[in-house]
């Protein structure tokens, strides 16, 4: 059976480094977008499409909004969540909201292209999340242990389903010079910054490469790759 052209679907690709890495990938593959609410550009030949993965009616209508028969697919989740509060204070419905879109709808949509991946044997599903959300910080508790256990998710799964190649691994970002980055003051963005050892933010292409890599790559399955100048 004849593959068509492989179509890397974006989870959030709202933010800035999404709309930046949607202008990198739009000529190459066929490129699908999720988004709930800021819409991004809209580019030639890219699809976009608006969901809200908080809600179960929406993320079961997914494999409806989408025609993957016989093409390869690439999944970015770059959706998330972050609601900053001391553990104390954290409320029921908070933990379900932040756990609802940073790991199971993810899980979710995950469960929904498996089919189509083993049938073609081959999968690519990229996690990006954070060092800092890997470390852990004062009140970010509800984050920090989301994106972690959806790490856990992409390890266990890689072991399940690597005999398809289809690969599962997360790229840990630093800080890049876009979104909440930009929004901290002066003061706050050169503490960060002295905390890198190169003290520069990340250029997006690295992200890019790391996407790519990790697109080619039948081998590397199951990993944590950090993008941060090496501050962790």
């Amino acid at each position: 059976m004849r593959l068509k052209k492989p179509t890397i679907i974006f989870l959030g690709g709202s933010s800035g480094i999404g709309r930046e890495l949607i202008k990198f990938f739009n000529n190459k593959y066929q490129v699908i977008v999720f988004y709930n609410k800021n819409k991004p550009k809209v580019l030639k030949k890219c699809k976009i499409i608006k969901m809200d993965f908080n809600k179960d009616k929406e993320l079961n209508s997914f494999s409806k909004k989408i025609n993957l028969k016989n093409s390869r697919i690439i999944l970015v989740n770059l959706s998330s969540i972050k609601i900053d509060k001391i553990s104390l204070f954290i409320n029921e419905n908070e933990l379900k909201k932040t756990f609802k879109i940073n790991t199971f709808a993810f899980l979710k949509i995950i469960q929904i292209l498996l089919p189509n991946m083993m049938k073609n044997n081959w999968g690519r599903i990229i996690n990006v999340s954070s060092t800092g959300g890997s470390l852990g910080d004062k009140g970010t508790l509800l984050y920090s242990s989301s994106k972690n256990a959806t790490e856990s998710i992409m390890k266990i799964m890689s072991k399940e389903y690597g005999k398809f190649n289809i690969t599962f691994n997360t790229l840990k970002l630093g800080n890049f010079n876009f979104g909440l980055f930009k929004k901290l003051n002066k003061s706050l963005r050169d503490e960060i910054l002295k905390k890198i050892p190169s003290q520069k933010t990340g250029n997006i292409r690295n992200i890019y490469n790391a996407l790519e890599f990790l697109v080619k790559s039948e081998y590397v399955n199951g990993s944590s790759i950090n993008i941060d100048g090496g501050m962790n």
